[in-house]
């Protein structure tokens, strides 16, 4: 804070021609810094009160993909619970014959929720919910759907769902979902 008010002194009545030479600081970078590091402070204070108004309507993804609906944990197979953070990522919806084009986001999270750090076995799988002439895509969908009924009493904003032939998507409103 002190170095602040030097820093405005030498600004305003100093002959310093360049702030940064104030102790050797690079004033845009510490900015840069503060202001990033106020607003993720911001956005965890919104969840916490989106969270406290309405707890039960609240899923929260944790930084190492754990999901939560309300307080409890939803308990999928890794590769259910990368379509699932996949779709809850995409609230416009994926169709499911352009499925493809979301491949590097799919391997993204089932890399970081897979127990496997084999990357041809994670090639294998990803490529195995890729085949359209396959059916582990709809078999995945349906179990997250299924875990979801599980947890919440009225389910279908939460679930993967949509018209034959329409992309499928989360019906939740996106602001009960919180990125950790």
């Amino acid at each position: 804070m002190l170095e602040g008010w030097l820093a405005a002194y030498y600004l305003v009545w100093g002959s310093l021609e360049e702030p940064q030479a104030l102790y050797g600081i690079n004033w845009e970078e510490q900015e840069t810094e503060e202001l990033i590091t106020f607003v993720r402070k911001a956005m965890q204070e919104v969840s916490r009160r989106a969270i406290s108004l309405r707890p039960e309507k609240c899923v929260r993804v944790t930084r190492t993909c754990r999901v939560f609906i309300g307080s409890t944990e939803l308990k999928v197979r890794p590769m259910a619970k990368s379509i699932l953070l996949l779709f809850l990522k995409h609230p416009e919806g994926i169709p499911l014959k352009e499925i493809t084009t979301y491949r590097r986001e799919l391997a993204h999270f089932y890399r970081r929720v897979s127990k496997s750090s084999e990357p041809t076995e994670i090639e294998s799988r990803v490529n195995r919910i890729m085949d359209l002439f396959n059916n582990d895509l709809n078999v995945h969908i349906a179990r997250v759907n299924k875990a979801i009924a599980s947890l919440v009493d009225s389910a279908g904003n939460y679930q993967i769902g949509g018209v034959a032939g329409s992309p499928k998507r989360i019906l939740l409103d996106r602001k009960w979902v919180i990125w950790e």
